[in-house]
């Protein structure tokens, strides 16, 4: 199981790709691994929230519908 401080680095990480993503734009749709669309902001919660919840994330850019935007990945670690 990972520790808080890892957990907090993992979901920095992937805040810091949303926010190179983002830029100085607040109005890039984000979507989710169950084809929602949330604004960036929405996201930030999204991404610690999953990350508490034992899942990895991860942010990449791509499209939204017509709209450039972020794409969010998010998986469970898998023990071995």
């Amino acid at each position: 199981m990972a520790s808080n401080t890892d957990i907090e680095i993992h979901w920095f990480d992937a805040w810091d790709d949303l926010c190179d993503i983002i830029g100085d734009r607040a109005d890039i749709p984000c979507q989710l691994p169950d084809w929602s669309v949330i604004d960036a902001e929405s996201c930030r919660g999204w991404l610690q929230d999953s990350a508490y919840d034992g899942y990895h994330v991860r942010v990449e850019v791509g499209w939204v519908g017509h709209l450039r935007g972020a794409i969010v990945h998010r998986c469970r670690e898998v023990e071995t």
